[in-house]
């Protein structure tokens, strides 16, 4: 073998993320666990044969009993059915509560970190401003007002996330300006949308990557929690936190009612944690180069 031959290929930075992502077993299952949720979300309502509304003579009848592959619940509707519609909402949810957010904290925050001054001054008291009040009590306040319809419950969360991801992307771009290609770029002339959009947009991201995995599942309880206390979806909207808070009265007596909703909404959470864990590490700048 030649001397070239063995000089080994270089990843880019992507395939170094890529490859160390993928090479992770916690991520590995992460994902894993979350795809088969997914696949339950969207294939189960029409594989169980019953409607999530649907009112049976069979109540809280246990898992495997007359086709009702986790029984069902007091009103006599089938706890997959209402289980994998949880899925699908919760999901939906936090897409759209996390993608709002993200848009909004990468505006905000990439306008404070590149032009700096009093508009970054004007921003972070805002937002320190903002944290001072409970996010439990914007969000009651909001679906009280306004209702506990999808586009309240999503506002309600979104006001309450969008400032964490502003900080951080603030933190990221003023770090990315600061280094030698920016400020090649700017001595050669290039344009504020230039540098932003070609230069420091693409090096600040990676930190916001692995928010997204993480605000994700934090949306996922937080609507939980809502529905929970009352104040997010109600039936019969077939939401995991309607689900936990409808069947309390029967934890003793028939404790699948409450557990299989409940381990649901555990494992979809503990799912996009991992993958935020290994996005983490595979992301993260101290280990480039460590083998």
């Amino acid at each position: 073998m030649s001397e070239i031959e063995q000089i080994p290929e270089s990843l880019s930075y992507w395939q170094d993320v890529r490859k160390r992502f993928f090479g992770n077993k916690i991520s590995i299952v992460g994902l894993v666990m979350l795809v088969i949720l997914i696949i339950a979300g969207i294939v189960g309502p029409f594989i169980s044969g019953w409607k999530y509304d649907n009112l049976g003579p069979d109540i809280l009848v246990g898992p495997g009993t007359n086709g009702h592959w986790f029984g069902t619940d007091d009103l006599g509707r089938d706890i997959f059915t209402r289980v994998t519609f949880g899925i699908r909402l919760s999901l939906t949810v936090a897409i759209v509560v996390t993608t709002i957010s993200v848009f909004v904290g990468v505006t905000l925050g990439g306008i404070a970190g590149y032009f700096g001054g009093w508009i970054d001054t004007l921003i972070s008291r805002f937002i320190d401003t903002w944290q001072v009040i409970p996010f439990v009590l914007i969000g009651f306040a909001i679906i009280t007002v306004f209702g506990s319809s999808f586009w309240v419950i999503v506002a309600a969360l979104v006001f309450t996330g969008w400032y964490s991801t502003t900080r951080l992307f603030r933190a990221s771009v003023m770090q990315v300006k600061s280094l030698e290609y920016v400020e090649a770029a700017r001595a050669t002339g290039a344009t504020t949308k230039r540098i932003i959009l070609r230069h420091i947009g693409p090096n600040a991201i990676p930190p916001i990557i692995v928010v997204l995995a993480f605000s994700v599942a934090g949306a996922i309880l937080s609507e939980s929690i809502y529905a929970f206390l009352g104040v997010g979806f109600r039936e019969p909207t077939p939401s995991l936190g309607v689900m936990i808070s409808s069947s309390r009265n029967f934890l003793t007596d028939k404790p699948f009612v409450f557990f299989i909703p409940g381990s649901i909404l555990v494992l979809l959470t503990l799912s996009i944690v991992l993958i935020g864990d290994g996005l983490r590490d595979a992301l993260d700048p101290k280990l480039r180069g460590v083998k």
